[in-house]
């Protein structure tokens, strides 16, 4: 059975391709997972896109910048908490990179990846799909079933001119 990801890149004032959502993405197993990006610069109504392709997803997962797209951020991770309660919100990118443990302030944001994430959200949706917890991911702080927020090590930085 193959387990759906949902990734989102929120709204902004810029307009770039998603490029860090696509190498997280294709560094997922073809075999075990199906990648669904929503671009909430090309939907009309991203909001409702997102809330479409949860209802049967592993996870979501959010690449956020600092400055604007964190609203947009919020606003998607909070109501998918609240069409999913179950499902994990799994931010990445510049801005939990850089303050991961401010991106767990919101309730409804369960992990926070910093660094290169293909490798860290790879193992990350790994354990969700094994029904276990981020404890050893490298790479990423996270709130465990007590609530508390964990700092896992950070993962060594990889030659992005090497493969996976």
């Amino acid at each position: 059975m193959r387990h759906k990801i949902v990734l989102y890149n929120p709204r902004a004032v810029f307009w770039t391709i998603p490029l860090g959502l696509i190498a997280v993405g294709s560094a997922l197993d073809p075999e075990k997972y199906e990648v669904k990006i929503v671009d909430a610069r090309l939907e009309a109504d991203p909001l409702a896109a997102v809330l479409r392709e949860i209802p049967d997803a592993l996870c979501l997962g959010v690449g956020v910048l600092t400055g604007d797209p964190i609203r947009d951020a919020l606003r998607v991770s909070e109501a998918s908490r609240a069409a999913r309660p179950d499902l994990p919100v799994v931010w990445g990118g510049w801005h939990p990179s850089l303050f991961p443990e401010q991106c767990l302030d919101a309730p409804y944001v369960d992990a926070a990846v910093s660094g290169q994430g293909e490798e860290t959200f790879a193992d990350i949706v790994d354990r969700y799909a094994l029904g276990r917890d981020l404890s050893g991911v490298r790479g990423v702080t996270w709130r465990d079933a007590s609530g508390q927020i964990v700092a896992n090590p950070p993962r060594p930085t990889r030659d992005v001119n090497s493969t996976l």
